[in-house]
């Protein structure tokens, strides 16, 4: 069937009589994008006008609200029943001059719509933006496919609090939901500290809080009409809700309920800060949950999707049988109390809780993860945030239902969630292999029994762009993604036709370098290096050789193309390249340079040498990388203070109201470092803004090195940790210079700027001309020091059973007899 010929339109879309709105806005996205694809704006009508139109009819809508539909599916028999129990089914048939774009239900006709943008016509809804190729003649052949999607829920988080996210406006985040949606998610979680319906419950509740301010109801305007929005496109929003905890002022006023006490972990050094919980089997906590969630529906509308964690990575005080009976009964009373304002609500259990639970070994003794499974009620989802890291055995390597400890998982209702990366940290990595895999096997009920949902997690929205596309790939079907079948849409889809052959080879490259078995590495110029202190995984300088040795495959192969090849897609990735070619280099000479000093008390021969042209080559690594983002105004510090300055924002990271007087040094903190916000927590939103390299990452270098060059003929006297203490001070007056000077503010974020693709290329051209492949030895000085990850949790799995971390013995707010 013939869509258009040369840019002229050759049929006309036709409305059911009882189109829904999102039946109709299927249809004006359909035409929206073949008018952007061709350049033809085609006609859409109701039934009742097709007979008068000439040309070939596409049918949008169902058989219970489009009577052409109706009839195409009597004589054709093709079509899947109406279902809103079922998993979503897209339905496209096409016959002669015919075409249908059904579904199982309306949200699965808009599926069907965007199902055939991508297939047909090659479009990429990605993340940072649609791709497309223009092309005027446009046609579908005769066709049916008819396929269910093998999860209930595909899933994705949005609304982050930590980071520049938490200032998108109404628009901006109905840009996102549209990308969401597009990509066939069907499910987004709030993620924000919902001051508004925090406040509002406490005052229901008749306790005095905090009064709702203008701000808070700017934010909950913004939150209101992102969920009414997202409730248009078919996605049901969940809510993440905060329950449990009370105030000193909820103790004053219900004195005789029970609770345990809490404090989040935020210093281990500090003053604690114990906040009253309330006990899940306290029937006051029942009443507390209950208000909440009127009031959310109250002020945002129907919701069926809540999802809770009982708490983590806290000091909690009560004792070992205590901490497990609290977990036991969070699902229940949880679900209970939900379930009498909402009858048909769901109940998502945050697996973080167990994930990150604060007492050592409690999840992993013999028989409470069992107890913990058959006491889960009926509608009570799993949700597992399965982080996506290599650098520790910390980091969980598998799902959770994988791991003997865990196992009677396999038998819940199951949500898997990837999480590409804790924090900001935004190097390129993901195995794609191994989440292929992962998504299969929660879609086989003889590995897991209810695999109900998959999807990803964006914390801080620290992902790789082509990861983060595979996730939606296989949130929908599973068993129809290979990892050689991406490469190639990937190629076809971001990068154009004319650029696909060139394309898939070096995404195969990249495929090989990041996205595999092998480790990339975190940039190590984003955090604090130390000598011996305990730091994050270092990648054995073999292996991160061999992986940059394969971005600079890639490199070289997308620097054939011709620059009119180069769109803005391969320019982007190219960009993202450079970065983590930049980070290889700069890791293994930082490494080479860490295991001379350490080895200066032994050596024979003259450290100056090898010692300098390892720092200068650290210091040209740097000064590539500022010139490079210097060229990205989204990679600007100052881009997003001048894009979100005067808008509502959400509370910081520790829950408090922020109404900053210094906007620009409280984004600069909070979107970047938490050098000011959370000392304990440093680096965690790491990113390559180009003020934070100039101004923050590359003085801590230059101040490392400087520190080093100073002890470097003292034949190994200075221990390393005696050492590693000057360096501390070196890196907390770069930091307090940073906190309170800031960059200097020009408007080069708005300057002209080179295409990225040009920026990758002239940093990669400089780089070859630098002995970057020199010297680059191990001898396993530098791997003695421990490894941590930078997440302020004890974990179940590496801990000693008598660990006493994160316990306080004695419960503040326990009755005294």
């Amino acid at each position: 069937m013939k869509i258009t010929e040369r840019g002229a339109a050759c049929c006309s879309v036709i409305l059911g009589e009882k189109a829904t709105w999102l039946e109709t806005h299927a249809a004006q996205e359909l035409r929206r994008y073949i008018w952007k694809i061709s350049g033809a704006w085609l006609l859409i009508a109701g039934e009742r006008e097709a007979a008068s139109l000439s040309g070939g009819r596409i049918l949008v809508g169902r058989p219970e609200t489009h009577g052409m539909v109706r009839a195409f599916e009597e004589q054709e028999h093709v079509l899947p029943g109406q279902s809103e129990t079922e998993n979503d089914c897209i339905a496209i048939a096409a016959r002669g001059e015919v075409l249908v774009l059904g579904g199982s239900n309306q949200r699965s006709v808009y599926y069907s719509v965007c199902h055939l943008l991508q297939v047909q016509f090659g479009v990429g809804f990605y993340y940072d933006g649609d791709s497309y190729d223009p092309e005027p003649d446009m046609a579908v052949p005769d066709m049916t496919l008819v396929e269910r999607s093998a999860f209930k829920f595909r899933h994705t988080v949005g609304q982050w609090v930590y980071n520049f996210g938490a200032f998108l406006n109404a628009q901006e985040r109905r840009r996102e939901l549209d990308m969401y949606a597009h990509n066939k998610i069907n499910s987004y979680r709030f993620y924000s500290w919902n001051s508004y319906v925090r406040k509002r419950t406490f005052q229901k509740m008749g306790v005095k809080t905090e009064p709702v301010t203008p701000e808070d109801i700017a934010r909950m305007e913004v939150v209101r009409d992102t969920a009414e929005y997202a409730r248009s496109l078919g996605i049901e929003t969940m809510v993440q809700m905060m329950p449990q905890e009370t105030s000193l002022e909820f103790l004053r006023v219900y004195p005789d309920a029970r609770y345990f006490g809490c404090e989040w972990v935020k210093d281990d050094d500090a003053e604690p800060e114990t906040v009253p919980y309330l006990y899940p089997d306290e029937p006051l906590y029942k009443t507390f949950v209950k208000v909440f969630v009127e009031t959310w529906v109250e002020t945002y509308g129907p919701c069926r999707h809540f999802s809770a964690c009982p708490p983590s990575e806290h000091h909690i005080s009560m004792d070992m049988d205590d901490y497990i009976r609290m977990n036991l009964d969070f699902a229940k009373y949880t679900y209970e109390a939900i379930r009498e304002v909402v009858p048909d609500a769901r109940f998502f259990f945050d697996g973080w809780g167990v994930r990150a639970n604060t007492p050592p070994h409690i999840w992993t003794m013999p028989g409470v993860m069992q107890r913990f499974v058959d006491t889960l009620p009926e509608e009570v989802y799993f949700l597992d945030l399965w982080p996506n890291r290599k650098e520790t055995d910390s980091t969980f390597r598998e799902p959770m239902y994988r791991d003997k400890n865990y196992g009677p998982l396999s038998q819940a209702r199951y949500i898997l969630e990837p999480l590409n990366e804790f924090g900001g940290d935004d190097h390129l990595h993901g195995d794609f292999e191994r989440h292929i895999e992962a998504a299969r096997e929660i879609a086989d009920t003889s590995v897991v029994k209810h695999g109900e949902g998959f999807g990803n997690c964006t914390e801080l929205c620290g992902f790789s762009l082509h990861f983060f596309d595979l996730l939606f790939k296989l949130a929908w079907n599973p068993e129809k993604v290979t990892v050689e079948g991406f490469l190639r849409d990937t190629a076809l889809q971001r990068y154009g036709a004319g650029a696909a052959e060139f394309g898939v080879k070096a995404l195969g490259c990249l495929h090989k370098a990041v996205y595999s078995h092998r480790d990339s590495s975190h940039a190590r110029y984003q955090k604090r290096c130390y000598l011996v202190r305990p730091q994050r995984r270092l990648v054995p300088i073999k292996e991160s050789h061999e992986v940059a040795r394969l971005l600079g495959q890639y490199m070289q192969i997308m620097a054939v193309l011709g620059d009119g090849d180069k769109n803005r897609f391969a320019g982007r990735d190219m960009f993202d390249v450079m970065r983590q070619y930049i980070t290889e280099y700069f890791n293994m000479h930082l490494h080479c340079l860490f295991e001379l000093f350490l080895g200066r008390g032994t050596s024979q021969g003259n450290l100056h040498p090898a010692f300098e042209m390892h720092a200068a080559l650290l210091e040209q690594l740097l000064i590539q990388l500022e010139r490079m983002t210097g060229e990205d105004e989204e990679s600007y510090v100052e881009t997003k203070v001048r894009l979100y300055e005067g808008r509502p924002c959400d509370p910081d990271v520790s829950g408090t109201d922020c109404m900053p007087e210094d906007f620009r040094g409280w984004m600069r903190d909070m979107g970047t470092t938490f050098a000011k916000t959370i000392p304990n927590l440093i680096d965690y939103p790491s990113r390559d803004y180009h003020e934070l390299i100039q101004g923050y990452y590359h003085p801590r270098v230059t101040a490392c090195i400087d520190c080093l060059r100073a002890f470097l003929d003292d034949g190994g006297a200075a221990d390393g940790a005696a050492v590693d203490s000057l360096l501390e001070k070196r890196y907390m007056a770069v930091e307090q210079r940073w906190v309170e000077e800031g960059y200097e503010v020009t408007n080069a974020c708005c300057g002209d700027h080179l295409p990225l693709w040009k920026a990758a290329e002239n940093a990669w051209r400089a780089l070859k001309q630098l002995p970057l492949d020199a010297d680059l030895q191990e001898s396993g000085r530098a791997e003695s020091a421990a490894e941590v990850i930078d997440v302020f949790a004890s974990f179940s799995e590496n801990t000693n059973a008598g660990e006493t971390r994160s316990w306080v013995s004695e419960n503040p707010f326990s009755k005294k007899g």
